[in-house]
């Protein structure tokens, strides 16, 4: 597919399973004395089915081809998308000091669409070793957040619930890794 840009492709489809965990505590105290504590949970579980495709391109089309192949650098990239079932529960916890704690429990099902993009460059430095710059983006277009109950009324006299909110993100990384392969066979495939 597209020669002249990749040297290899690949398609693929997949099912997935991955979680957002967000634990909160707080402890209030003036200088001398504790006066609450607040103990807070929210964590998703998202449940779906990606596609992806990636491969091994060429920079030659951009002039500097040879010279990264001189080199002994390879580049890969991999993109995916997918639609997945995101399940959220809360459990809050409010205790004032001599108090009895108040609890709130919540649960939220919702639809999300998680899509990334992933470009490696990797030196093979023996049959068994490389080195990789690995750079890593990735997008969720459903992740909870918590609205609480400010104790106002609005115009029409009713007060804001503690509730489930959404939101999205957008995550990104690089990283250089070190592959070490185990045993006596090479990490890759020939050239």
């Amino acid at each position: 597919m597209m020669p002249g840009l990749f040297h290899s492709t690949y398609w693929g489809a997949g099912f997935d399973v991955r979680g957002l965990d967000q634990d909160m505590r707080i402890k209030g105290h003036d200088f001398t004395t504790d006066l609450f504590r607040y103990d807070e949970t929210l964590n998703t579980t998202y449940y779906g089915g990606f596609i992806s495709f990636g491969g091994e391109y060429t920079l030659g089309m951009l002039g500097i081809g040879g010279l990264w192949e001189r080199w002994g650098l390879r580049s890969f990239f991999e993109a995916h998308a997918g639609l997945y079932s995101a399940n959220t529960d809360y459990n809050g916890r409010f205790t004032p000091v001599g108090l009895d704690p108040s609890k709130l429990g919540l649960s939220q099902n919702d639809v999300a669409f998680i899509g990334g993009i992933k470009f490696e460059t990797r030196k093979q430095l023996s049959p068994r070793t490389s080195l990789s710059l690995l750079s890593e983006y990735e997008y969720y277009s459903s992740v909870p957040d918590m609205r609480y109950n400010d104790g106002d009324g609005g115009a029409d006299g009713i007060v804001n619930k503690t509730q489930i909110g959404n939101d999205s993100a957008f995550s990104g990384r690089t990283s250089l890794r070190l592959n070490i392969g185990l045993g006596s066979a090479g990490l890759y495939p020939a050239q």
